[in-house]
């Protein structure tokens, strides 16, 4: 779909701005809306279509679809511009924005970090006190720690 020129960030709204666009496509964990006047669309990700869980996005909205959406993202990936937009932050009434400061959009940014897999990483366990008990020999103990202090005195 690229046309041989690499993607700008002039065309698109600016941070936290609030615009209505259309749905071109319904994902599983999302759907995708036209950005006005510009042929980019931004996601926007179950997690954002509402307040309450999101399991189908296609029980939220359907292609075509006329959505009240805030720009909450916008990061360069692989040479392509990814945009992420918020459904829930923005009354689909009016436009109105439920979030003006965006404290709820900052917070979820924040949790979302903080809650990396480190799985990846191994955990190297080792004694505590490099000591060994002067009672029975044991590694790792001070007399007064080790169980051999109940059978030894």
């Amino acid at each position: 779909m690229n046309s041989g020129r690499p993607e700008t960030m002039e065309n698109l709204p600016a941070l936290y701005t609030i615009f209505q666009g259309e749905v071109a496509m319904v994902t599983d964990y999302g759907a995708f809306i036209k950005i006005p006047g510009c042929r980019k669309q931004g996601l926007v990700h179950r997690t954002h279509m509402s307040s309450c869980r999101v399991d189908k996005p296609s029980e939220i909205v359907d292609v075509g679809d006329k959505v009240w959406v805030k720009l909450i993202g916008r990061e360069m990936k692989n040479d392509r511009i990814k945009v992420s937009l918020s459904m829930k932050v923005v009354n689909q009434g009016t436009g109105k924005d439920l979030d003006p400061n965006n404290v709820i959009i900052e917070q979820e940014e924040r949790r979302r970090r903080s809650f990396q897999d480190y799985t990846g990483q191994k955990i190297t366990l080792e004694a505590v006190l490099n000591t060994t008990c002067k009672k029975c020999g044991c590694k790792g103990k001070e007399a007064a720690q080790c169980e051999c202090s109940s059978r030894c005195f």
